[in-house]
C-alpha cells in the first residue's frame, strides 16, 4: 500500500509517504503565512507526480485553526478526487506518540487563547495511543496540576504557560524535532476503512477545542 500523510496543525507543517508500512519520505516546511502556496506542490513533489494512492491520513486537531482547515480540506479534496479513504488523526496523539514508543504518560500542551492551552495527557504503547486525560482548555494557573505527573511533556504551549507558572518550566519537556507533530507519526495512527466512502471522507471535520475568534465574538458557526 502507497498512503499519504499531512500535517499542519503548526507553523512547521509535513508531509510523507508510507509505502508497504515503510516511510519512503518526508517533506518538514515552516509553513506559517505560505500554506495554502507550498502544501500541494509539495505533495505532488514527495509522490514524485504519482497520484496511485491507496489511503491519506492528515491531522485534525487540535491546533491552528487555519492550518488544520487547509490540511483537511486538501485531504479530502484529494481523497474525493482519487477516491480513495481519508483518516483523521488527532492532533495530540501524533505529540505525543511522537516522543517514543515506550515514554508511558506524556502531557501534550498546546496554544490557545490568551491564558489557556489545549491540554491532554496520555499513554503511549507501542503503536498506540491511550487517553488518561482528554483534551481541554485548561488556564494556565490550572495547567501544572493537572500535567504534574506526567512522564514527559510536549508542545508549543508551556512556554507561555511558564510565565504564569513557574513550576512548568521544571518539568521534563521535549523540543523539536521530537516535540513537533509529523506526517509521518499521523501514518502510523491511522486506523484505515476498508474503502472509499464519499459520506465517510464527506463527513471529515478539523477538530477544536477553542471555537474561532468569529464564532465567539460574532456567532457565526463555521463547519
Amino acid at each position: 500500500m502507497r498512503l499519504l500523510g499531512i500535517e499542519t496543525s503548526d507553523d512547521t507543517s509535513s508531509v510523507a509517504v508510507l509505502c508497504d508500512g515503510r516511510l519512503h519520505a518526508e517533506d518538514s516546511f515552516c509553513s506559517r503565512l505560505v500554506l495554502c502556496d507550498e502544501l500541494t506542490p509539495r505533495i505532488l513533489r514527495i509522490l514524485e507526480g504519482d497520484l496511485d494512492i491507496d489511503g491519506i491520513a492528515v491531522s485534525s486537531g487540535p491546533g491552528s485553526f487555519t492550518g488544520l482547515r487547509i490540511g483537511v480540506t486538501t485531504a479530502k479534496a484529494l481523497g474525493h478526487a482519487l477516491e480513495v479513504p481519508v483518516v483523521g488523526v488527532p492532533t495530540q496523539h501524533i505529540l505525543a506518540m511522537g516522543c517514543g514508543p515506550e515514554p508511558d504518560t506524556v502531557a501534550v500542551v498546546q496554544r490557545a487563547r490568551v491564558g489557556h492551552v489545549c491540554a491532554g495527557i496520555y499513554r503511549v504503547k507501542g503503536d498506540t495511543v491511550e487517553d488518561v486525560v482528554s483534551v481541554q482548555l485548561v488556564a494556565h494557573k490550572q495547567l501544572y496540576e493537572l500535567i504534574r505527573n506526567a512522564k514527559l511533556v510536549v508542545g508549543n504551549g508551556l512556554t507561555e504557560a511558564a510565565e504564569a507558572d513557574e513550576r512548568l518550566g521544571e518539568l521534563n519537556v521535549v523540543g523539536p524535532p521530537c516535540g513537533l507533530a509529523r506526517a509521518s507519526v499521523a501514518l502510523k495512527l491511522a486506523q484505515w476503512p476498508p474503502q472509499y466512502s464519499f459520506e465517510q471522507v464527506a463527513a471529515l471535520r478539523p477538530e477544536y477545542v477553542l471555537q474561532s475568534q468569529a464564532e465567539r465574538t460574532r456567532g457565526i458557526r463555521i463547519d
